[in-house]
């Protein structure tokens, strides 16, 4: 499983539609590429800008996955580099997460605190090996940005395989 995770990979450059519509913006964490695939195709979609959260801990790997694991685990935050984004600029801000030990990932809780204040409009796409909504992450997301989503889309991805979409509109 380990081996098949590590060699999924996304090809950034057969999205074309990136950049056009200066008003939107996707901000994504992708630790193994899911979220990262399905951010740059919510991104070319929609012709939004896209914006990577970097954490500054160690991610990768299969020792990134019990790091990351200890901290989905606590729901603690994780240390991120200080995004250098204009926030405030941008209309409408879509935010693609993992969801970590049936949880918000610790990067995107980091990410959604230090955004407070910063975004108008919000939605979510969160990515998870499992059947569920995880209204749960979603109302955290709003919880601290201090905001309601607009749309919450749940995406059930096992190993790099994308086998269900739910959604929720408000």
């Amino acid at each position: 499983v380990f081996m098949r995770q590590e060699s999924f990979t996304v090809d950034t450059a057969k999205y074309k539609n990136i950049g056009r519509d200066k008003t939107r913006l996707v901000v994504y964490f992708s630790r193994m590429g899911y979220t990262k695939r399905t951010a740059y195709e919510a991104a070319d979609a929609l012709g939004a800008d896209i914006y990577e959260i970097k954490a500054t801990e160690h991610t990768e790997g299969t020792l990134g996955f019990w790091w990351c694991g200890r901290y989905g685990m606590h729901r603690w935050e994780m240390p991120i580099e200080t995004p250098n984004i204009n926030l405030p600029s941008y209309e409408h801000v879509t935010i693609c997460a993992p969801i970590w030990v049936f949880a918000l990932a610790a990067p995107v809780r980091t990410f959604c605190r230090s955004a407070k204040g910063r975004i108008r409009e919000v939605d979510y796409i969160l990515v998870h090996h499992t059947r569920g909504l995880y209204a749960n992450a979603a109302d955290e997301m709003d919880a601290l940005l201090g905001l309601r989503r607009t749309h919450l889309t749940s995406i059930r991805c096992v190993t790099g395989i994308y086998r269900e979409t739910r959604t929720e509109t408000k």
